[in-house]
């Protein structure tokens, strides 16, 4: 079965560009875009392991690569080149550098971190578009926007910093913020998604791996996950004065290491807006997994609140979530983190905004007989102001 849907994902793609022969009267072109983010937190916790600082001052810089041409057949061929800035290939401090994408712990000395975030081709029309490359799964593309922390995302991304402002204990497991629905990490992929059909919409996807290869097969031994199918569903519609958005996901993945259960994960969510208000909220599952009937990886279970407010220039927002792990190993059951985030986001120019978020966390490890001396909990507050330029 497996080999039946690749075989149809590559026919797909060849099909695509055999049916358009046709050449475009002017070439290709190439654009600029991307975002610099400049920021400045102050925190403060309980635990204090692994913070060297209560201020930190960082950044969030990309700068895209756009290209584009149109045929004489109406057929659009785009590409996209993500550049990370701020990169920094230091093992101990890897401050603003991204791992490269599902690379395993054996792998973790070797110092390599992402230059390039994604790097994707698009072949849309009519029927559609198809994205071919490193890029967002197809479930991902369709849902984040959906989710209760994202929808109402309007000052820093609490997902991706976090981690970096509070500490989490080493006691505390398989709790993440804001899961999105992906098991691929930008690895290379193929997907398709439909036009939209009276505000319906589906997306489907398969990767070979979670392994940026750019160009090359990798090994088993070399990927977490293997075989990643996925799949999202969108709809969007309006009533009167009311409009509204929601959707799932579903995906699967092979765990590479030999005994082990498929990885899975589903999501559902959605969000309404009402005048100057949106209100969103989602519920994520990842499943427990083990190896040979022994644990391996706890579950998960996300709920996401979120309110959003459009005043002029101006947007405020206020988002709560509940991360709490699930498993059969009762030490690794309960653990929980719990986060509120106030939002604040002001345009003071085209393409300038300033920014400001208020993080609350609440985290705390489920387990009722932990090992002594363990650190078991941590709560903590913090602040982040910035300015950032897209362009």
């Amino acid at each position: 079965m497996n080999n039946t849907f690749k075989l149809a994902a590559v026919s797909s793609a060849a099909l695509m560009l055999a049916a358009a022969p046709a050449m475009a009267q002017d070439g290709p072109t190439l654009k600029l875009g991307g975002f610099y983010d400049q920021k400045m937190s102050v925190a403060d916790q309980d635990s204090t392991a692994l913070q060297q600082s209560d201020v930190d001052v960082r950044n969030d810089v990309e700068i895209y690569f756009l290209g584009a041409v149109t045929l004489d057949n109406g057929l659009k061929i785009g590409t996209r080149v993500e550049l990370e800035g701020g990169t920094v290939d230091n093992v101990v401090t890897p401050d603003g550098g991204n791992m490269v994408n599902g690379r395993p712990a054996a792998r973790a000395a070797t110092g390599m971190f992402d230059q390039i975030d994604e790097a994707f081709m698009t072949i849309s029309g009519s029927f559609g578009s198809v994205k071919v490359g490193m890029s967002d799964t197809a479930a991902k593309s369709m849902t984040t926007g959906l989710q209760g922390m994202w929808a109402s995302n309007v000052g820093e991304n609490a997902t991706f910093n976090i981690s970096k402002l509070i500490v989490t204990p080493a006691t505390v497991d398989g709790v993440g913020i804001a899961n999105q629905m992906d098991f691929s990490s930008d690895g290379e992929q193929i997907s398709y998604t439909t036009p939209s059909i009276a505000g319906l919409q589906v997306s489907v996807g398969y990767a070979q791996n979670n392994i940026e290869t750019f160009d090359g097969l990798t090994t088993a031994a070399q990927a977490v996950d293997g075989d990643i199918f996925d799949i999202g569903v969108r709809y969007t519609g309006k009533f009167d004065d009311m409009s509204f958005r929601i959707g799932g996901g579903y995906a699967i993945a092979n765990d590479q290491t030999i005994g082990a259960e498929d990885d899975s994960m589903y999501m559902v969510g959605g969000n309404v807006r009402v005048g100057a208000f949106q209100l969103a909220a989602s519920f994520t599952r990842i499943p427990e997994t083990k190896i040979d009937g022994v644990n391996d990886v706890e579950g998960r279970d996300n709920v996401e609140l979120g309110v959003r407010a459009f005043m002029g220039p101006s947007q405020y927002s206020i988002a709560y979530t509940r991360s709490k792990s699930s498993s059969t190993v009762q030490a690794e059951d309960g653990d929980t983190v719990d986060l509120v985030v106030l939002g604040m986001r002001r345009a003071i120019g085209k393409g300038v905004s300033w920014h400001n978020t208020v993080y609350y966390a609440d985290i705390e490890d489920g387990d009722n007989a932990p090992a002594a001396g363990a650190v078991t909990s941590n709560t903590g507050w913090a602040f982040t102001t910035g300015i950032a330029l897209r362009f």
